[in-house]
């Protein structure tokens, strides 16, 4: 009896340790809008660690870690392997994955390695081949083979990305990162989650969200060839001949 107490006590008093800490966290630029001179973006998020009300006025110290995790929308992702089939190379083997990041950039102050061990950063998501993002459909005999094939062709296109030292420290507590989204960013909504590390374990985390969106006539484009392909082929095919004839016309002359 009285081991179980004491066990509950400590447990107690590890989750009161746990939660001494909150972060309160903001971003320079809720929405990015594209148009035709986008050229990328550049957001800045910074925040603040406070101790929680009912914490000890030593509850907040200087040896902490962050990690941000930038994840856009998903998606179905098929890896294919190529195949060369009586001399003409051909898509042969092939792995789908469901509800797989877009974009993915993992930010931290040091390298993510010394921040705490493999095991813990990716059980909080914080690798790029973690279980939550690698939803294979069907056989999953190759499936570390293809996403690792994925995730480097993500990170050729910067759309994966490992940052070490992207975030600063401007004090004890308060801290700023850069996110560098690139010209060809999918479009929709993303989320930034900060995670507090210390001592290698997560004691306190805090989601921010932002959006990608084309605006303008690029916007209109891009729905109207979405939503109305026929007519919008059809627009296209008409423009093309009105435009080959009056280029004719005006040669003529």
């Amino acid at each position: 009896m009285i081991r179980s107490f004491v066990a509950v006590l400590a447990l107690l008093v590890s989750v009161q340790m746990a939660s001494a800490q909150r972060l309160v966290a903001a971003s320079s630029d809720p929405q990015v809008s594209i148009n035709s001179t986008f050229a990328g973006e550049e957001i800045t998020l910074f925040g603040n660690i406070e101790k929680e009300f009912d914490a000890d006025a030593d509850a907040v110290t200087n040896n902490y870690h962050i990690v941000i995790a930038v994840r856009g929308p998903t998606s179905k992702r098929v890896a294919r392997r190529k195949t060369n089939q009586f001399g003409v190379w051909l898509n042969g083997e092939e792995v789908a994955f469901n509800n797989f990041p877009s974009f993915f950039h993992l930010i931290s102050n040091l390298p993510i390695e010394q921040v705490a061990d493999s095991e813990e950063l990716s059980v909080n998501g914080l690798a790029f081949d973690s279980a939550p993002f690698l939803q294979p459909e069907g056989s999953i005999e190759k499936v570390g083979e293809f996403s690792r094939e994925l995730i480097r062709l993500m990170k050729e296109q910067d759309l994966y990305k490992l940052v070490d030292h992207g975030v600063t420290f401007h004090s004890n507590t308060f801290y700023s990162a850069r996110i560098d989204l690139p010209a060809h960013v999918p479009n929709g909504n993303y989320i930034a989650i900060t995670h507090l590390f210390q001592d290698g374990k997560l004691v306190a985390k805090k989601a921010q969200r932002f959006s990608v969106k084309t605006v303008g006539f690029e916007r209109f484009l891009s729905v109207s060839a979405k939503n109305y392909s026929f007519y919008y082929g059809l627009i296209c095919v008409l423009l093309a001949i009105f435009t080959g004839w009056l280029s004719g016309v005006a040669f003529r002359r």
